[in-house]
């Protein structure tokens, strides 16, 4: 006589072959969608695939995962299938996981509930609030959120996964060489050995792929006579990098990790002198004959600082961060490093290349032609003591971090972001300056909040 559990097993397969028509309408509709969605990401280069589950899979995991104990009914049974529907957007490299992930937050409403409705579709449903990347049974971690698609009354789930090609490449060889092997297991502390060593390689593999790409890009890019502005940002980060690394070790005998600050020096530079410059041709040489000058100069990372004048501005956020930057300069060896570069590369007046530095770090987080246009309700004189509270508040939250990460590209990106959005809602929220003033100290708890929570 056949078990019970079998007759549940079949009418569960038999109500999924029934629905394969919508599943397959619902999957059609979601490549579609994340399709137009990610459409522009040539930079990432994105390659969507999909696949409904099918019968022998499904009939596994319904076993394998209990399925017949759990639900009573077989439409309970596929409602709680979650991966029904699989969808996976590729990407090139495993940075641009993470990137992607972040794109798709800007693409969802978080409406309070677990899941988040897609701004583009309603009927497209994710969930926003599982932390991610998520860690599997074998110990890495992979980009996997469930979601769910309405469809004439019915929730059809469907799992979304985000992979890199190498990523894409070690599931199927794990899939293969692991799960589809029933005699594994004699071997399982060796092979869960070797295939850990597999994973390492295939992510240093990741990395030599990204180098070269980058490397025909940078190479395509500059086929053009002469280098652009952008060109030119690329190779003074990279220079001004690999100057910090040989004069370190001759000073000191170490080299420290200094690529993201030298990042954000390229970018001062390009904001300070390219975006505001009327002779960029000019300036793109002097720089190109200073930075092979500094190569055969000494550069000693052991010496104060020194500053001619002392330095204030009236600014309210220059000041402070500027104040800031003075007093950890010759106290944290991460600083120190970095304002060494700065005024090394800026021979001339320390205190005004200072104010310069902390002018561009302030455009970058706060953008000045939309910010002007803030608490637009506000008399002039409201509006700039609004303004400056905020302003305040920033500088505040980035001193009390104090760590060399709040300049690096991304982080300063995070804040912007994080700023514009608050600024954006307290500008919607407030008609008028007196009700606002009265929740000042909530307003500047809050935002304080959220710009230290981004560097936990």
């Amino acid at each position: 006589m056949k078990l019970e559990l079998f007759d549940f097993i079949d009418e569960t397969i038999a109500l999924f072959e029934k629905k394969q028509a919508t599943y397959e309408y619902v999957q059609g509709k979601l490549i579609e969608l994340y399709g137009k969605m990610f459409s522009g990401d040539a930079k990432e280069g994105i390659s969507i695939h999909s696949r409904i589950k099918n019968t022998d899979s499904l009939k596994e995991k319904l076993i394998r995962n209990r399925f017949y104990i759990d639900y009573d009914t077989p439409e309970d049974a596929i409602d709680h299938l979650t991966d029904l529907i699989g969808i996976t957007l590729q990407c090139r490299f495993i940075r641009n996981e993470t990137e992607l992930y972040s794109k798709l937050l800007d693409r969802f409403k978080k409406d309070g509930g677990e899941f988040s409705s897609c701004i583009e579709d309603d009927d497209v449903f994710l969930n926003l609030h599982m932390p991610q990347p998520q860690t599997q049974r074998n110990g890495f971690t992979i980009y996997r959120i469930d979601g769910y698609c309405m469809f004439n009354g019915q929730k059809i789930n469907y799992e979304l996964q985000i992979k890199s090609l190498v990523h894409n490449f070690w599931s199927d060889i794990e899939h293969e060489v692991v799960y589809k092997n029933p005699d594994f297991v004699m071997y399982d502390a060796f092979n869960k050995e070797m295939l850990g060593a597999i994973r390492d390689n295939l992510d240093v593999v990741d990395r030599q792929l990204e180098i070269m790409y980058n490397e025909i890009s940078y190479q395509s890019q500059s086929a053009q006579i002469g280098m652009d502005e952008k060109g030119f940002k690329t190779f003074v980060g990279s220079s001004i990098n690999e100057l910090v690394n040989r004069k370190m070790k001759e000073s000191l005998g170490f080299a420290t990790d200094f690529k993201k600050c030298s990042a954000i020096l390229a970018q001062f530079i390009y904001v300070h002198d390219f975006m505001k410059g009327e002779h960029n041709q000019s300036t793109m040489i002097d720089y190109m004959e200073l930075l092979n000058f500094l190569n055969d100069q000494p550069i000693d990372f052991k010496q104060n600082i020194e500053l001619e004048t002392p330095f204030a501005s009236s600014d309210i956020f220059t000041d402070m961060i500027g104040k800031f930057f003075i007093d950890r300069l010759n106290r944290d060896f991460q600083w120190h490093v970095f304002f060494a570069m700065l005024f090394t590369i800026k021979p001339g007046n320390n205190v005004e290349d200072l104010g310069n530095f902390c002018a561009v770090i302030k455009e970058l987080l706060i953008q000045p032609s939309w910010y002007e246009n803030t608490f637009s309700s506000f008399k002039k004189s409201e509006r700039k003591n609004t303004h400056e509270m905020l302003e305040r508040t920033l500088a505040e939250a980035l001193i009390s971090i104090g760590k060399i990460e709040i300049i690096h590209e991304e982080k300063l990106y995070s804040c912007m972001k994080m700023f514009r959005a608050e600024a954006d809602k307290l500008s919607d929220k407030y008609s008028s300056y007196a009700e606002m003033n009265r929740d000042a100290a909530r307003i500047k708890a809050v935002l304080y909040h959220e710009i230290v929570n981004l560097f936990d």
